[in-house]
């Protein structure tokens, strides 16, 4: 395989009266950051355009919003409880899923958001590349507590030992709440229905669940690892 070609990975969605919608993702092999589609984008992509407070960008783009410009427009005539069918397919697996739009695309905006270039968002990049399209909150929970573990063992191991700190998380996790509430804004510009809009509600659920859990000491996860 070419380092150069690029890893795919397509959101099929097959809706009621034979509507399909696809997507296709494109991303770097090596660093799997998102290769932007080629084409002008709209003015809800705008920087400047409800732009996060904490954003610390200084172009003309915000890449979040680049990244769902390509596709958004084809799901702006469809409400959020739409039943689909969802078939997401990489190089290694294909994994269907039958549920509303909004929560098909909430794993698909999850998938770009992290890969996108946002600086808030970069974090999540290292889950993305072995993504896990349509996880429960526990799957999602052990997935993002066991990758900041490994980030901070690689990042601080020194003869085998490294300091665990679980507030650098809770930041960042405050951070992409934020980058969500600011992307709402932006899709509120450029639907007319509530499809989009409700898949990033979805999705920062998630971001918000997460202090809750540390605040409780794990207890969700403990279970797990009684003998």
């Amino acid at each position: 395989m070419n380092a150069n070609t690029p890893v795919t990975i397509s959101y099929r969605f097959i809706l009621a009266g034979g509507v399909n919608e696809e997507i296709t993702l494109r991303f770097e092999r090596d660093t799997f950051r998102l290769i932007p589609e080629p084409g002008p984008v709209p003015f809800w992509a705008a920087l400047s355009f409800q732009r996060c407070e904490h954003c610390p960008l200084s172009g003309e783009i915000c890449p979040f919003a680049a990244g769902l410009a390509g596709f958004l427009d084809h799901f702006a005539r469809f409400y959020s409880y739409e039943k689909a069918v969802i078939e997401v397919t990489t190089k290694q697996r294909s994994i269907v899923g039958k549920m509303a739009i909004q929560h098909g695309m909430a794993s698909l905006i999850g998938l770009i958001g992290a890969t996108c270039g946002c600086p808030h968002l970069a974090f999540l990049r290292p889950m993305a590349r072995f993504h896990l399209p349509f996880a429960g909150d526990t799957e999602t929970l052990f997935r993002a507590f066991s990758t900041h573990l490994l980030r901070e063992f690689l990042d601080n191991a020194k003869d085998g030992r490294a300091t665990i700190d679980m507030s650098g998380l809770r930041k960042s996790y405050d951070a992409a709440t934020l980058v969500n509430r600011g992307m709402a804004d932006r899709v509120r510009a450029a639907c007319d229905r509530d499809a989009a809009v409700n898949a990033v509600i979805v999705l920062d659920t998630f971001a918000q669940a997460v202090p809750f859990v540390m605040d409780d000491d794990f207890d969700e996860l403990k279970a797990l690892f009684i003998a």
